[in-house]
């Protein structure tokens, strides 16, 4: 299908229409699909160039990458150190690296310029550049509360527009990815920081599948629970949760007793860019092992458990029993 040129409608701007400058307009906005009736869209991202931010690290961005390139999409490895983003790129051929902050206005718009102008026009976009904080409400300072706000969502914004302004140049359908957290719906104490800057990125997320629909974007997150650094990628010093800690969150907190590895969000990432996600948006896929599906943890559940087998039995000893 040949994508037409699409623009801004100014006369509507302030009611977020969009229109296609010419040739016939499918009615109501939708869009012919692309594939015979019954068809199977193949799972598969060859062609599409994707830019990663954050992608240098040891956690959910390096799972992304190695989803992503198996699946046969060319990477734009985005990360704020040039040294980090060189060393990452040179594990997925055909990847190229662009070093910036996504919180800053004129970085983003760099960035955007120089992937273009070095992988083509980018159909996918994962906002997983992120920081968190630790620190009780009362004690957290201005400069923290700025720079997780600055980074985990002005970042996701300033990146997205820069995307959707992307798409409409090029004429070409694309998706974004958010990387939302488990926090965003449910969070623990001293992280009312990072959990509103979290639900705020779900929020914007909903809102840009809206806003963006028309121009053939479509826009989703994921809300990855804890998920362990993959520590063949970890340099000299880095913090880390011990073997001890994880496995007590496994077998505690989470229904499925297995360890959710980078690889599993990143598998989630690329269905969301691929074909077979395409009437999917507006969406946030929870990839937390069932840890926020339950009520209560594995430890209390079993107090529960024991305590109604106690009762149990003493219905059975009779009105006497004690």
């Amino acid at each position: 299908m040949v994508h037409r040129p699409i623009k801004w409608d100014k006369a509507n701007e302030d009611r977020g229409y969009l229109v296609v400058e010419s040739g016939p307009r499918p009615s109501a906005g939708i869009v012919p699909s692309t594939t015979p009736e019954h068809a199977v869209p193949a799972h598969d991202l060859a062609g599409h160039t994707v830019l990663v931010t954050g992608a240098s690290g040891p956690g959910i961005g390096s799972g992304v990458c190695d989803a992503l390139h198996a699946a046969g999409a060319r990477l734009v490895i985005n990360d704020l150190v040039d040294e980090h983003v060189e060393r990452t790129v040179r594990r997925y051929p055909g990847a190229v690296g662009v070093a910036g902050d996504v919180s800053r206005p004129d970085d983003v718009a760099r960035i955007f310029e120089e992937a273009i102008d070095r992988a083509g026009p980018l159909t996918g976009l994962v906002n997983n550049a992120g920081v968190g904080l630790i620190a009780p409400m009362l004690d957290a300072t201005q400069a923290e509360f700025d720079r997780v706000v600055d980074i985990d969502f002005r970042g996701v914004w300033l990146m997205s527009q820069a995307f959707a302004r992307s798409v409409v140049a090029h004429g070409r359908p694309g998706a974004i990815v958010n990387v939302s957290s488990v926090h965003a719906d449910k969070t623990i104490g001293q992280y009312a920081i990072y959990a509103s800057a979290k639900a705020a990125v779900e929020g914007l997320t909903r809102a840009c599948a809206v806003e963006f629909g028309s121009i053939g974007v479509r826009c989703n997150a994921i809300a990855p629970g804890y998920v362990p650094i993959n520590r063949d990628l970890v340099p000299p010093g880095y913090p880390a949760h011990d073997a001890s800690w994880i496995a007590a969150h496994t077998g505690s907190e989470q229904v499925l007793q297995r360890t959710i590895e980078p690889i599993d969000c990143g598998w989630a990432v690329r269905f969301l860019l691929s074909e077979q996600s395409r009437c999917v948006t507006g969406q946030v896929i929870t990839i937390d092992a069932g840890l926020t599906a339950r009520l209560y943890n594995g430890e209390m559940s079993a107090r529960i458990y024991a305590d109604r087998k106690r009762q149990a039995a003493l219905r059975a000893e009779g009105p006497d029993a004690r």
